[in-house]
């Protein structure tokens, strides 16, 4: 299993060097781009620069995209959040997975490019550079022991490859009822999850506790994605594991997802992994199932609502009781609004159980709402206002003391974020 690690570094090469050399092949004319909604009102003083992003950064995407099919997108993401239990200063917020209390340091950014394969010989990749705090906060298992920021220098610096992988989709002269299949291979993110990674993918910037706490990141393995329908995709194939690049026990997971797009307001789709997780034991198994609703009322078209539901266990994994299993539950419900062309509001509430402690270190019931504020600049620049707050039936939250603990924490946070997709 050792060899991932190499192969992954292989991926990461290859696509990095096909981005510098322009790659082969040439893609079809684009569609003219959308309307900027942030032209042509109050602050039309910012339009030079709303002329520089159309004129140099998105024509030069164009243009690599019209010549290689390769498509380039970056963004970066600088954040400052105060935790008023004031734990100390650059620490990870209790029970986040991403964010830090008063710290000024980057805290996301991203390089990534991505090119479809061509015919039946020519692969294509997805490659994604990450960096900053949070890049630290994702790393994967690079050498197989079982644990992060130790044992190897690459998993305790600020820089990821959060994807390198090479993907193959069946030519449109293949078979007709293999129309659609296409297979990836190397490292990925997760299937699970109503969050990802990207910042400026979700609607709140925290992430929710079903993300930092109930699923994995990343994995590296295989998987095969398979239209059934024109309605209903099934996906699924072989990983080691969660957030782990080599093997720590020789062990193998599976990974599946079956999505029902329902028409254009309703998708539903349900995840699943299952396999060992343990050091050096195959015996024991974690497994998770993650269903998620996606809805979109055609008659409030300015609103997306989110449904997110997680159950976890894992055999041996209890720390109230030595040798007992571990289970974990959680459901969080999404809100986002937009305002306007400009301005939206996203609401989230949650709770989420760790019976057995195995996810948060105690044994207890978590909950935390948000609301978040988010404002278009331009297009590729925004800024977010952000409250939060946690609660829980023990006291996991620390203070400045470093002896004394809360039940709960709020957190106010602003972030500014410039993406180009």
């Amino acid at each position: 299993m050792r060899t991932w690690n190499r192969t992954i570094g292989a991926l990461s090469a290859a696509a990095l060097a096909c981005v510098l050399t322009g790659g082969v092949g040439r893609a079809e004319d684009q569609s003219a781009a959308p309307a900027d909604p942030t032209r042509g009102q109050w602050d039309s003083f910012l339009d030079p620069l709303r002329d520089v992003e159309d004129e140099y950064v998105t024509a030069f995407q164009k243009k690599i995209e019209d010549s290689t099919k390769i498509h380039l997108s970056t963004g970066l993401t600088e954040a400052y959040l105060w935790d008023f239990n004031d734990p100390g200063a650059g620490s990870l917020i209790p029970l986040h997975s991403m964010e830090h209390h008063n710290d000024g340091t980057p805290a996301f950014g991203q390089i990534a490019a991505s090119r479809p394969s061509e015919g039946w010989f020519v692969p294509g990749f997805g490659l994604k550079l990450d960096y900053g705090k949070g890049a630290r906060n994702i790393k994967a298992d690079w050498n197989g022991d079982g644990a992060i920021n130790r044992g190897d220098i690459f998993e305790t610096n600020d820089f990821d490859a959060e994807e390198a992988y090479l993907t193959w989709t069946m030519p449109d002269d293949g078979p007709s009822f293999l129309k659609g299949l296409s297979v990836k291979g190397g490292k990925f993110v997760t299937l699970l999850g109503a969050e990802v990674i990207e910042p400026w993918a979700n609607f709140n910037y925290s992430r929710s506790l079903l993300f930092s706490l109930a699923i994995p990141f990343t994995h590296t393995g295989v998987l095969v994605s398979y239209p059934i329908t024109e309605k209903l995709q099934i996906t699924g194939g072989p990983v080691v594991g969660w957030d782990k690049v080599t093997t720590n026990n020789n062990g193998w997971s599976g990974l599946g997802n079956l999505t029902y797009t329902a028409n254009e307001q309703l998708t539903l789709a349900g995840n699943l992994i299952f396999g060992p997780e343990q050091s050096n034991k195959v015996g024991p198994k974690r497994e998770v199932v993650d269903l998620v609703a996606t809805y979109k009322p055609a008659q409030l078209p300015a609103l997306t609502l989110l449904l997110n539901y997680d159950y976890g266990h894992e055999d041996n994994a209890a720390i109230d009781v030595a040798g007992n299993a571990a289970f974990w539950q959680g459901l969080a419900a999404v809100g986002n609004y937009n305002l306007t062309d400009r301005a939206s509001v996203a609401v989230r509430g949650e709770w989420f159980e760790d019976h057995g402690g195995s996810r948060t270190g105690l044994v207890q019931t978590v909950y935390e709402g948000t609301i978040t504020g988010k404002y278009l600049i331009t297009q590729h620049l925004y800024g977010q206002v952000e409250y939060r707050h946690d609660e829980s039936g023990k006291r996991p939250f620390a203070t400045s003391s470093n002896t004394i603990f809360l039940p709960g924490q709020d957190i106010l946070g602003f972030d500014v974020t410039y993406v180009f997709n």
